[in-house]
């Protein structure tokens, strides 16, 4: 893959991106289709800060927009299921061109899911991933805003031998208006053929967010990048879908589903079918982590479209940081490596692309040091 434009520092310019094998999709995503290319080993990327943290306000997390303000979320010390009692979540918004705090309100418990509903002007966020689970709608005014809350029908949360779990991460709007949720934490311990959902489509009804399954944890999916002698369909086995992107495309487009402790992304595509085509992407790690071996564990994607802006959040440092992204592939898929937590792979933290042929995660170097690297989102140049 090759530069357009010879980068410019000053511009924050992903300098060498495009020369990596990340805008290659696979046959679930053959309309948009790039020809792949062959790594380059000294890509690099330059960022710039754009905000940091309010006085306050720790570890940011999902970054979405409405309009020409930047949003996120800052889940502070609020644990996954929403402890201890009394935690809440800051959303803030910026001016999308100054990073000057525009808007701030306050969710109780811990905001995971956080995007933009441009068909009803609001913000979608949800809570707690893990257990006690909701929706909240939140819909800006020239003030203040509306809040409002939802309880999930069905419930996300399961019970199985080891107890009950189970909640709901990120949200993805397609273009017709279709809104998919993540199931976080599903229980896999439940009786029987365990075939819990991974994604729903969700619809609010009252006081009620309704939940449709759209595919299964243990769903049979094509195997894009199978090992040798291995079967070109399997299981897909997951335990921990996160972060996910609908990609605009034919029949319904393609919902990109990270599945972050399972080292895979699912593709998801003829949505509007009763019955979705669904294949999967295992992830490697091109350059082995510095504490040993280890397979990519993924919090959050984003798919450049051309000339614009990536908007990288550190969660640890509480900094938001972008970069310009004049001169990268279309089709490329950034992705976001955090800092391992207790049980995770010895990953090292970085700023990443994702050859979607191969399922290689080449990490980028940057000039800054990134501590725990969470929500990205692109904005095309002509809508910065």
């Amino acid at each position: 893959m090759s530069m357009r434009k010879t980068a410019r520092a000053a511009l924050g310019v992903l300098s060498a991106v495009a020369a990596l094998s990340a805008a290659a999709v696979p046959a679930a995503m053959a309309d948009q289709a790039v020809p792949a290319a062959k790594p380059h080993a000294s890509a690099g990327t330059h960022l710039k800060l754009f905000a940091a943290a309010p006085a306050g306000y720790t570890h940011p997390d999902d970054l979405t927009r409405l309009g020409d303000v930047l949003y996120t979320a800052y889940q502070n010390n609020a644990a996954a299921d929403g402890t201890p009692a009394g935690s809440k979540s800051d959303i803030v918004g910026f001016d999308i061109k100054t990073g000057k705090v525009l808007r701030h309100w306050v969710l109780p418990g811990r905001v995971d899911g956080l995007t933009a509903d441009p068909h009803h002007h609001r913000l979608l966020a949800t809570v707690n991933e893990d257990l006690n689970s909701s929706l909240y709608t939140i819909t800006p005014t020239r003030t203040s805003g509306v809040v409002r809350h939802y309880n999930y029908s069905p419930s996300p949360a399961e019970t199985g031998s080891d107890g009950t779990n189970g909640g709901t991460d990120a949200l993805s709007v397609a273009a017709n208006g279709t809104v998919y949720v993540a199931h976080s934490n599903p229980d896999t311990s439940l009786p029987g053929a365990n075939n819990t959902a991974a994604t729903y489509t969700l619809k609010l009804s009252g006081s009620a967010a309704k939940l449709t399954r759209v595919y299964g944890v243990n769903d049979t999916a094509t195997v894009i990048n199978p090992a040798k002698g291995a079967p070109a369909k399997a299981e897909l086995g997951l335990t921990d879908p996160d972060s996910n992107r609908w990609i605009p495309g034919r029949d319904g487009g393609t919902l990109i589903q990270d599945a972050q402790a399972d080292s895979k992304l699912v593709y998801v595509s003829d949505l509007d079918a009763k019955h979705p085509t669904v294949r999967q992407l295992n992830l490697v790690n091109a350059k082995t982590p510095s504490k040993g071996a280890a397979t990519p564990q993924l919090d959050d994607i984003e798919r450049v479209t051309g000339d614009g802006t990536l908007f990288v959040v550190d969660s640890a440092a509480g900094k938001i940081y972008k970069a310009n992204t004049e001169g990268v592939r279309p089709g490329t898929l950034f992705a976001s490596q955090p800092a391992p937590k207790a049980g995770d792979q010895p990953n090292d933290p970085a700023l990443a692309v994702v050859d979607q042929r191969t399922g290689v995660v080449t990490h980028l170097n940057v000039n800054v040091t990134l501590q725990s690297p969470k929500g990205l989102l692109f904005v095309p140049g002509d809508n910065r």
